[in-house]
């Protein structure tokens, strides 16, 4: 693939921006992330400065003395680099002695600015849990902040454990402004979370052989997409014709959707409207998630159009594809890229072409693409002293690079998981616009054994069926979750 332009991947930057600071305006009844239209516009080119352009880094971030404080924050993996560094070869995985200088001086000059320390606490995926549950409830959080997993941030929020970062944060703080540093997640009536700002690399979609759709004959998903006509029924038809004998045994050997089921269940729900466990109230009994069960019985089902599961091997429902055995699969960049680097490793490339679109959109959609929320958020906890200080400290800590992204962000990995730039621009589409539904987080609720395998292996259920059954099981492991049983 020719190499991503920098003018078309500032478009995509300028467009996810736009997204992104539309979805700062909070509705406390949505989970969802920003909210594009499911096309981007090119919006005309323009010479007025942004505020990071405009004003310097000491006027966006005004000094004051922090006495020696540490600020302290707590992550579950090696981080660099923090006030205990004094040389950048002290990080044994660097890889880019540029970046790394100036994430070194940029703590140096933290450090005399503000009068204070920054310190990664390695706290360990248990011992970072063990914390958030106990210090913060003690009212003397350990850390000032914590990087959480979904699986222990999510609880967090819901129990009153993080601060409302709008409430914390100084007017100029790049979460109201260019977003060029910090990237908020404003779900759970809040805005509690937020990671460091990157492209977006994390969305899921569906692959498609392109060498198959075209000797068939048949449409395009691309260009069904841009066109606004990539709904389900379109997805279906294609499938049942792609479900084909090749070689006249009498046997289906090539089917026209295959993969696995985590990412199957969020492409549908969420390009319908629908939900798990993005709220307190379990969601498998909704319209828009009934409607997405009722679909994957048609493809497996009536239409017989998608491969059928192998309970044994998880990675053959995975990749079935890269063996031609598929014309849609379940995708994201690095499965494309695993596949095809594989090939080659073999000593020869794929032999066909393959592309990737967003999930379709549901009857319930609304005809933009989401995908789900993933990886690790910060968060403030409560009871930190003068937080709107180490807010604004850490925020500068993070824009190590004064605002131009183009040192933090390297999109050659995610370049090269992609055949075409048609392809890389709607797998950045896919990862603008996220949706929170921590269901596959759930202890006590297992979407394979209550809802897949009755309707999908065993064939001995109705969705119906599944759902009754399944639904009360859901909730109790949501009160769990979200601690609507805490007392």
């Amino acid at each position: 693939m020719k190499k991503w332009s920098k003018k078309l991947l500032t478009v995509i930057m300028a467009f996810i921006l736009v997204l992104s600071l539309a979805g700062c305006k909070k509705d406390n009844n949505t989970q969802t992330v920003n909210q594009p239209d499911s096309t981007p516009t090119v919006a005309p080119e323009t010479t007025e400065p942004t505020k990071g352009e405009t004003e310097s880094v000491d006027e966006i971030y005004p000094a004051f003395d922090m006495q020696k404080r540490t600020i302290k924050v707590g992550i579950w993996w090696d981080m660099y680099y923090t006030s205990e560094h004094n040389d950048i070869t002290d990080n044994p995985g660097l890889t880019n002695t540029e970046t790394a200088q100036m994430m070194l001086d940029n703590v140096r000059r933290i450090e005399e600015k503000y009068n204070v320390r920054i310190e990664f606490v390695n706290l360990g995926w248990e011992g970072i849990t063990e914390s958030i549950n106990t210090s913060i409830m003690a009212g003397t959080p350990e850390c000032d902040i914590y990087l959480a997993d979904l699986q222990f941030g999510i609880p967090a929020v819901i129990n009153g454990l993080a601060q409302d970062l709008t409430k914390i944060a100084s007017p100029n703080s790049d979460m109201f402004h260019d977003q060029k540093v910090i990237k908020p997640l404003d779900a759970l009536g809040g805005t509690y979370l937020f990671s460091e700002q990157g492209l977006p690399q994390n969305g899921i979609f569906l692959g498609y052989n392109g060498t198959m759709i075209q000797e068939l004959g048949l449409e395009d998903p691309q260009e069904l997409y841009k066109q606004g006509k990539w709904t389900w029924d379109k997805f279906a038809e294609l499938a049942k014709a792609g479900t084909r004998d090749t070689n006249g045994d009498g046997t289906v050997d090539v089917y026209g959707f295959g993969g696995v089921f985590i990412d199957l269940i969020n492409g549908l729900n969420m390009n319908n409207g629908g939900s798990l466990a993005g709220n307190p109230t379990e969601g498998l009994s909704t319209k828009p998630v009934i409607e997405s069960l009722e679909f994957i019985n048609r493809l497996y089902n009536v239409d017989q159009s998608a491969r059928p599961w192998n309970t044994e091997d998880w990675n053959d429902n995975y990749f079935a594809w890269s063996d031609g055995k598929v014309m849609f699969w379940t995708a994201q960049g690095w499965s494309l890229k695993q596949e095809a680097d594989a090939a080659i490793a073999e000593g020869a490339e794929l032999p066909f072409d393959y592309h990737v679109v967003p999930y379709p959109s549901g009857p319930s959609g609304d005809g933009k693409a989401y995908s789900p929320v993933s990886g690790n958020w910060y968060f403030v906890p409560v009871g930190v002293q003068e937080p709107e200080k180490v807010l604004q400290v850490f925020e500068e800590y993070l824009n190590w690079h004064g605002g131009d992204s183009e040192y933090r962000d390297d999109p050659s990995w995610f370049e090269s998981c992609f055949q075409t730039e048609e392809d890389l621009e709607m797998a950045y589409i896919t990862g603008a616009n996220l949706k929170l539904d921590p269901w596959s987080s759930l202890t006590s609720f297992d979407f394979g054994s209550n809802i897949w395998n009755p309707i999908v292996v065993d064939k001995n259920a109705t969705v119906a069926q599944s759902v009754e059954s399944s639904k009360q099981v859901l909730q109790d492991a949501l009160d769990t979750f979200y601690g609507a049983n805490k007392e």
